[in-house]
This record gives structure tokens, sequence and C-alpha cells, in this order.
């Protein structure tokens, strides 16, 4: 019975992604065809809606929505492409780039010291991270299983560190991906200095600059603001995400 309802869903799931997938191609031919006319505004509305409503994006495709933002002058729009756009691709060119709008418009969170290095780091060797890990966990499992069938007994030892690094998988995998990052899309926003309209206002700032996300209580984003913790409204703030 079971397999019977998974073969069912398979077969729902594929008839809608087959059903899907030839309108997004559509559409993204005719966004490509009006960028390449020029028609900026025209292209950048059906790049919007396949990046926000059909979550549907290409390295390629992000890169011109921050060339349109940069052209238009929205400058925290280009950075907030710009960041995706590194996020899929670990191009380090992307980097500089942003440093460099970052630089010339004043906007924080940009900056590269050694931990953004190494966080950058951590982000560009994720999926080999992840494959080391596999190996690992693959290669004290068979020892394991040696263990047990030529000698008949497993050394608590190896069980362990199997355990361990099984856990650290599973870590890395369900939760090493989230990129605690957004970009602040308002001009004067408030940060708080508790999740409250009530609270102590610690800083009016416009938008662009990059806040590291600490989590959220309600409909505010706790966050890290010139080194002090924060708390901005949820819809001022738009959250980077890993592709």
């Amino acid at each position: 019975m079971f397999k019977k309802l998974q073969a069912f869903l398979l077969l729902l799931v594929g008839a809608y992604t087959g059903s899907a997938q030839p309108a997004t191609d559509a559409l993204l031919r005719q966004a490509d065809s009006l960028f390449a006319a020029q028609q900026f505004t025209q292209s950048f509305a059906l790049y919007d809606s396949l990046y926000r409503h059909y979550n549907r994006i290409s390295p390629a495709m992000l890169l011109k929505m921050a060339y349109i933002k940069e052209g238009l002058g929205d400058i925290t729009m280009a950075e907030y492409y710009l960041n995706e756009y590194y996020l899929a691709t670990r191009n380090d060119l992307a980097m500089q780039k942003m440093a460099k709008l970052a630089d010339e418009y004043q906007l924080e969170g940009y900056e590269q010291n050694d931990l953004t290095f190494f966080f950058n780091l951590y982000y560009k060797n994720y999926d080999w991270l992840v494959l080391t890990m596999l190996a690992i966990c693959l290669t004290l499992l068979a020892v394991v299983v040696y263990q047990k069938v030529k000698h008949r007994s497993v050394s608590v030892s190896a069980v362990i560190i199997l355990l361990l690094f099984t856990a650290g998988l599973f870590l890395l995998v369900n939760f090493g991906r989230a990129y605690n990052r957004g970009v602040i899309v308002k001009n004067n926003t408030f940060i708080m200095a508790a999740p409250s309209a009530g609270a102590d206002v610690l800083d009016v700032t416009g938008k662009g600059h990059k806040v590291i996300i600490k989590g959220r209580e309600d409909v505010w984003y706790k966050i890290i603001w010139k080194d002090r913790t924060g708390y901005v409204k949820n819809t001022q703030v738009d959250l980077l995400k890993v592709w």
C-alpha cells in the first residue's frame, strides 16, 4: 500500500514539474530577449517573477538582475542579487564588486576581514566538505562491518567515532547551509534595542546594509549592527538564500 502511495505521489510531482518547466523556460527566454533588446525594466519584471514566484534561478539571470538594478541606481538590490550570484557560483569577483559598491556608497556589512574570509571559504567548499564527511562515515562504517564479520566483535571506540561523524554529517546537511545574512531594503529603518516598537532606538539607517541575522522573535529579526545587538522589523530586511 505504501509503495503504491509513494509511486502515486512521485507521479504527481513529475506531472507538476513537467508542466511547469516549459512555462518557466518560455518566461526565461522572453526575459533574456527583452534584456538583449535593452528593455531592462520589462526584463527585470520577468526575472523577478521567476525568482520569487517560480523559485527558478540561474547565475546568469542573477547577474543580469544585479546589472539592471545598478543601472537603475538601486544599489541595495544590486548588492542583494550580487550576493545571491556569489552564493550560486562562489565567484570571488562578485565579492570584489560588492565590496567596491559598498565602499562607494558607504554600506555596512560588506567589509572583508578574517571572519568573512573563513565564512566565505566555508560556503565555497561546502559541497566538498559534505562529500568528505560522507566518505569518512562510509569508511568508518566499513571498518565496523569488517570488525564484526572478521572478529565477531566491534571496538567501542570505532562505534563512537562513527556516531560522532554521522551526527556531524547530519548537522552539516540539515543546518550547515543556513546563511544568516540579510539586506536592509528600506530607508529610515529603525534599529531597536528590544523586539518592541516601544523600545529604545539604537540607530536609524538607510537601505543597502548587510546584517547578520541572529534569530527571529515574532515580527522582529535579531541582528548584529555595528557590533551591537539590535532588532528590526522583518518587512525591512530581505534574507539572502543559498541555492
